[in-house]
């Protein structure tokens, strides 16, 4: 969502936008009640719900993002930018807080209200693409994102678009590599890499990204630390992961997943009695020059947080991309915030919908444009 906010600031007529504390709830109020221009509107509800976020308050947060979807859906001819940034962040929120029907019909209206309202070479309508692929990935479905970045792919070539026709191959070969196909991945990324595109520096360094990403999934840590050193960093502007240990899923989880690859019954059904909570936390962390990271810590979470010592373990073993950086930089800071937590559901015996079911995690980068800090001596 900071990243959206950024974005819609960019484009304010007056520098004095975005606020903070009383004066923020004071601009959303005067949204809600006396109405604001789509593009104010959209900045300062988006600016809202994620102070709601930050806090914990995911409920709230869905809620804000609901009601100015609500009052702008009908200005997307005039703005569809702001619409669709309301959009993205009603679905990200939706996603943490675990109501997965809203996500999906969120992620919708974002495409829609770029395609329907902007050129199709539009950096925005460009930059959506790959939504609703990413979409079928959140929900666990690898088969229709697969499907999803395959359209791209096909409409791509179709209307003479290279770069996008590339990054949707890219994309595949990502999502092969992730189903443990490294062969298909492979097969796809040389495809990728014989295009006449592939001669455009940004998607060079994208594609060695990926061929790197392969590479580091059977490799050791000698042969990680080599091929982060031979990466050029030139067109990189800021740390991409490589590779990082994967999340272990919830007990519930793993038997709920292991039963449904044979379509046997679910071993954990939610029960009328269930109510699920959020469970979260925001770690922080360093990435070396070097593409390592560093002095990994919970800042911040829900309640108790002993249950997120793993976390911090995953993130301590993550490897990046090496950045340049003047002598004593110390890095990259990152904050992420991680949500454990059920989906919504109408569990067996109850008429109620509600968060249940075996937790799953979320991870959201919560970090402002990263800046490289010098370490203190």
């Amino acid at each position: 969502m900071i990243g959206l906010l950024f974005v819609l600031a960019m484009q304010a007529a007056t520098p004095d936008i975005i606020v903070s504390g009383k004066r923020l709830d004071e601009a959303y109020q005067a949204c809600v009640e006396q109405g604001c221009p789509p593009l104010r509107d959209a900045q300062v509800s988006i600016a809202f719900a994620e102070q709601q976020f930050r806090q914990g308050a995911y409920q709230r947060a869905r809620r804000t993002l609901a009601a100015a979807v609500a009052r702008n859906k009908q200005n997307a001819a005039i703005a569809p930018k702001p619409v669709a940034a309301l959009y993205e962040a009603y679905a990200t929120v939706s996603l943490h807080d675990g109501e997965m029907d809203v996500f999906k019909k969120a992620v919708g209206g974002q495409v829609r209200t770029l395609r329907e309202n902007l050129p199709p070479d539009d950096p925005a309508v460009t930059a959506a693409a790959f939504a609703t692929g990413d979409m079928w990935l959140a929900l666990r479905d690898g088969r229709t994102a697969e499907l999803s970045y395959r359209a791209v792919e096909r409409q791509a070539l179709a209307d003479g678009n290279a770069t996008l026709a590339m990054l949707a191959t890219l994309r595949r070969a990502e999502l092969a590599n992730a189903r443990n196909d490294p062969a298909g991945a492979s097969r796809l990324l040389a495809e990728a890499e014989a295009r006449p595109a592939a001669t455009d520096p940004a998607l060079r360094s994208v594609s060695q990204v990926v061929r790197l990403r392969l590479a580091a999934q059977r490799a050791d840590d000698s042969q990680v630390d080599r091929l982060v050193r031979e990466i050029g960093h030139d067109t990189l502007t800021r740390p991409v992961l490589i590779w990082g240990p994967p999340y272990e899923p919830t007990a519930e989880a793993a038997a709920r997943d292991a039963a449904a690859k044979f379509d046997l019954r679910n071993p954990v059904p939610a029960n009328s009695s269930d109510v699920g909570s959020i469970q979260w936390v925001d770690i922080g962390f360093w990435i070396k020059p070097d593409g390592k990271t560093d002095d990994a810590e919970i800042l911040r979470g829900s309640r108790s947080t002993g249950w997120a010592g793993y976390l911090v373990k995953q993130v301590s073993a993550r490897r990046y991309t090496g950045t340049d950086g003047a002598a004593g930089a110390r890095g990259v800071y990152r904050v992420e915030r991680f949500s454990l937590r059920g989906t919504y559901q109408t569990p067996t015996g109850s008429l109620i919908n509600r968060r249940a079911g075996p937790g799953e995690l979320e991870v959201l980068d919560l970090t402002l444009p990263d800046t490289t800090v010098t370490a203190s001596r």
